[in-house]
C-alpha cells in the first residue's frame, strides 16, 4: 500500500487559522470587521467605541463550553464562543496590533493627533486552530485564553 497516495487531493492548510476560517457563514461580525478594514491608527476611535461596546454585549452573552467530538479533533470540553466576544477578541487584538506598531514617543503623539484618550482595556483573546481528518475532512476550532490581555495606552 502507497501511504502517500491514500488521499491524493489532500493539502494541508499552510497559512494562519483566523476567524475567517472559523466563521464559515456570513455575520455580524464579518460584517463589521469588513466594515473597519485593516487596522490602521486612523480608525483606533472607531475601534475603540466598538470594542467598548460590545465588551458590554459580551457579559451579557458569554460563550458556553459543551461536550467536544475528540474523533474530530475537538477538545472533550470545547469552547463555544458567542459572537460579541468573538468581536471583543479580534477588535482588542487590532487595538495591540496597532499600539505595537509605534515607539511610545510616536504613538503618543499620534495620541494626540488622533484625539486618543489614555485608558486601558481588557480582553480574553480567542484564537482558532484546525484539524485535519483523513476522510472526514477539516474542521476549526477555537480556543479561549486562560487569561486576560491588558493594554495600557
Amino acid at each position: 500500500m502507497d501511504e502517500k497516495n491514500i488521499f491524493p487531493d489532500y493539502e494541508p492548510k499552510k497559512d494562519p487559522d483566523t476567524i475567517k476560517d472559523y466563521l464559515k457563514r456570513p455575520t455580524k461580525v464579518h460584517d463589521i470587521l469588513r466594515e473597519i478594514g485593516n487596522p490602521h491608527i486612523s480608525k483606533f476611535n472607531n475601534i475603540l467605541t466598538l470594542f467598548n461596546k460590545y465588551q458590554i454585549k459580551a457579559k451579557k452573552n458569554v460563550g458556553k463550553y459543551e461536550k467536544g467530538n475528540v474523533a474530530i479533533g475537538a477538545d472533550s470540553n470545547q469552547y463555544y464562543p458567542s459572537e460579541e466576544e468573538l468581536l471583543v477578541s479580534e477588535l482588542g487584538k487590532m487595538i495591540v496590533q496597532i499600539t505595537e506598531s509605534y515607539s511610545k514617543q510616536q504613538f503618543k503623539t499620534l495620541k494626540l493627533r488622533y484625539n486618543i484618550k489614555s485608558q486601558n482595556i481588557r480582553f480574553v483573546e480567542i484564537s482558532f486552530r484546525h484539524v485535519d481528518v483523513m476522510g472526514s475532512g477539516r474542521f476549526f476550532y477555537a480556543e479561549k485564553a486562560s487569561k486576560e490581555t491588558i493594554v495600557e495606552f
